[in-house]
């Protein structure tokens, strides 16, 4: 019996453990407007903030992390750090957390961290996403293309690109892995450092892996990211599967091998993302195929909304385009 009591207890204790890392800070976070929760990853129990109201900061979910476990009526809760002003006790406190610098930019949050290039993580970021049969239209060589079929995710979903941090590129890379991504030598570029979970995420969403596509975008863009290379892929897929599971993917998805308007498009981003959300997106074309669209951002932190990170954009749009079939010269 008293075996049996030890298990059970043994199991409970267990249980009680968090899920997720947890970094020690000291400080506070005053709210702007949004929720908390008790699991960010499941968004479990939300309760809103008080606007403006300043909360004591316990801790971040890891180093450098994008949320923020403060105390709300004496329970503990998490917070995305996109949702207000982190601040730190004094400056000794940032310097013994790896010189962590919390700055307010246009509105939101950048977070600066040892990790970030010279010039700080960029304010703003371009999630660019393909439409995978155009694309394969003028590259039908590559080994993606040769594997597209009709009943594939990339036949009728939008697929991983990249998102790109704005103005910057390389940043920390040598001289000999710029060599290698410029000149398209991407299987000699070091692999990329995600879990199986994203690896096989990606396999599915970023068909160009097969031509080490997510090699090449890491080197190029994600370096410049201030994060590791398995949270950067993860909010890019998180992203992706927002618009994959709007209006805009439908549209596409319903029109295949006939012409688009790109004011049927924006109509149907903004029935999703919102009104005048089209103006962060942009619609590219070749020879008269929809090749991809970007839909320019603010920074974005795991968990957030597409609609919430949304800032105008001044790339022009193709105005008629031709959703194109799997299958070249289709």
């Amino acid at each position: 019996m008293r075996l049996i009591i030890a298990f059970v207890l043994f199991f409970f204790l267990l249980g009680q453990q968090p899920s997720h890392a947890f970094y020690p800070i000291q400080g506070s976070f005053t709210n702007d407007i949004c929720e908390a929760y008790t699991s960010f990853r499941k968004q479990s129990e939300p309760i809103p903030l008080s606007p403006g109201k300043v909360y004591t900061a316990l801790g971040l979910n890891k180093e450098n992390g994008d949320y923020i476990s403060i105390e709300v009526d004496g329970s503990k809760k998490w917070v995305n750090k996109n949702c207000g002003q982190l601040n730190f006790k004094n400056v000794d406190i940032a310097e013994d957390h790896h010189n962590i610098d919390i700055t307010e930019e246009s509105n939101n949050l950048a977070v600066k961290t040892s990790n970030c290039p010279a010039k700080g993580c960029a304010k703003k970021y371009v999630l660019a996403l393909s439409w995978q049969p155009a694309f394969c239209e003028n590259h039908p060589h590559k080994k993606e293309c040769k594997t597209q079929s009709q009943t594939g995710y990339d036949a009728s979903n939008f697929t991983l690109h990249g998102l790109w941090p704005d103005q910057l590129a390389y940043c920390g890379v040598s001289d000999n892995n710029i060599r290698k991504s410029k000149n398209r030598n991407w299987r000699g570029l070091p692999a990329v450092d995600v879990d199986a979970e994203t690896d096989q995420e990606l396999d599915q969403v970023m068909p160009g892996v097969q031509s080490y596509l997510d090699r090449h975008e890491w080197i190029k863009h994600g370096t410049c990211d201030g994060r590791n290379a398995d949270d950067y892929y993860d909010i890019s897929v998180d992203l992706l599967k927002e618009v994959n599971a709007s209006d805009l993917r439908n549209l596409f998805a319903q029109n295949i091998g006939k012409s688009l308007t790109l004011s049927e498009v924006n109509k149907a981003f903004e029935r999703s993302f919102g009104r005048g959300s089209s103006r962060s997106l942009s619609l590219k074309c070749k020879n008269g195929l929809a090749t991809e669209i970007r839909i320019k951002m603010k920074r974005p932190f795991r968990g957030d909304k597409l609609a919430d990170l949304l800032i105008p954009s001044r790339s022009r749009s193709c105005k008629r385009v031709i959703v194109d079939a799997v299958g070249i010269g289709r």
